[in-house]
């Protein structure tokens, strides 16, 4: 099955939901595909990654506006909605940082709460954030979805659970720091390697503040961790198209996963 995707990267503005829907609104419109099949957007486009100020920024999910929006362009184009992330309020808990996912319909159909919460190198997103507390693969018409957000990206337990049962596409949705842009490359490239995947990775570009710029680099892998579309630092819509009909012959030739031991012992001398 051939399939249509579109990865949005942006500069966000910080704190400025209106703005930044408007922004990625015209992204789409200046992109202007007919046939999409799946779009993702990166973490925190909403607001932008600034932690103190999460909290003042999050949003009812009964009145979101994000929701409002993210609903629109999946019934404008027809197209199932990774919808990166935003901060939520959750009832007599924390605030998460939450993904919102739509069928082609319009259907809220999944959220999912950013599993691992960065809080090292003067970040706090713990502080002021709740983890999530499981991973989720979403069944949409174009095959399993597993999802995660930035930090996950570096626990690879998490996707060969997602490997182990099904997942056709890994996403990962990004505000990662420049400073470790080789890294997202090399992490995207190997999540997808070693789970015989498509890998999808959408990152926020540009800056925060003069001292924090997010890394871009927005790029769809294939499932030998080849990179066939991608993006360096410029706002734009990546275009990609993925084949996983493809995907699931190589693995029958090379059924890797099928080799991973139950348990791996270990000796120590």
């Amino acid at each position: 099955m051939k399939n249509k995707i579109l990865v949005v990267q942006l500069e966000a503005i910080a704190g400025d939901i209106d703005k930044n829907i408007e922004k990625v609104k015209g992204l789409l419109e200046n992109k202007k595909c007919k046939e999409v099949d799946l779009i993702v957007l990166p973490e925190l486009w909403t607001i932008g990654w600034d932690c103190p100020n999460f909290n003042k920024c999050s949003e009812e999910l009964s009145s979101s506006k994000v929701f409002d929006f993210l609903k629109y362009i999946a019934q404008k184009y027809n197209a199932n909605v990774i919808g990166g992330s935003s901060v939520l309020k959750k009832e007599n808990e924390k605030d998460r940082n939450t993904c919102l996912i739509f069928d082609r319909q319009g259907n809220l159909i999944a959220t999912y709460d950013k599993y691992h919460l960065f809080s090292h190198r003067g970040q706090s997103e713990g502080t002021y954030l709740e983890e999530g507390t499981t991973g989720l693969l979403v069944n949409t018409d174009i095959g399993k979805i597993g999802i995660s957000i930035c930090y996950d990206i570096r626990f690879p337990e998490l996707f060969r659970k997602y490997a182990f049962n099904g997942a056709d596409i890994m996403v990962n949705m990004a505000a990662w720091p420049s400073a470790f842009v080789d890294e997202y490359i090399t992490l995207s490239k190997a999540r997808a390697i070693e789970n015989q995947v498509y890998f999808i990775s959408a990152c926020l570009t540009g800056k925060i503040n003069e001292s924090f710029y997010f890394s871009g680099n927005s790029q769809v892998c294939d499932y030998k961790g080849r990179i066939i579309a991608k993006l360096e630092k410029e706002e734009e819509v990546l275009y990609a198209e993925i084949d996983t009909d493809e995907m699931k012959q190589y693995k029958k030739q090379m059924p890797i996963l099928n080799d991973t031991k139950a348990k791996y012992n270990l000796m120590e001398i």
